[in-house]
């Protein structure tokens, strides 16, 4: 898929007022999005728990995960990120995007709405 990055914005759910809008690269093969740890801090979002992550090379990784609020075009959701380390990349991943109800379009390079697979149309 080709690179292409879009505009969202973040905010702490405990502290709506304060928003910081982001230009970041859709990555749909990841499966959290990541923000930089200090623009998470500037919001006043706090670790809740760490989790590995693997690298392509092989690493794993312990990074912390936090709560925000994300939001686009008039949608927004709750959602958990990775708090980003100084030298790693700002991405939106695919739990983000589903959140928001949202799919990469690689060709238009930008975001479109979805429909979301439902696991069953009638209930038993």
């Amino acid at each position: 898929m080709g690179r292409f990055s879009a505009k969202l914005r973040v905010w702490n759910p405990e502290h709506p007022e304060t928003v910081e809008e982001l230009d970041l690269f859709v990555d749909t093969g990841a499966a959290y999005s990541w923000i930089s740890r200090e623009r998470l801090r500037r919001l006043g979002v706090v670790a809740t728990r760490r989790m590995p992550f693997r690298t392509i090379e092989g690493k794993v990784l312990e990074c912390d995960l936090g709560i925000v609020y994300i939001g686009t075009d008039g949608l927004s959701v709750p959602d958990i990120v990775v708090m980003a380390e100084s030298g790693e990349m700002e991405v939106v991943g695919a739990h983000s995007l589903e959140g928001l109800g949202l799919a990469a379009d690689p060709i238009q390079k930008k975001l479109v709405p979805t429909v979301m697979l439902a696991l069953s149309s009638t209930v038993s």
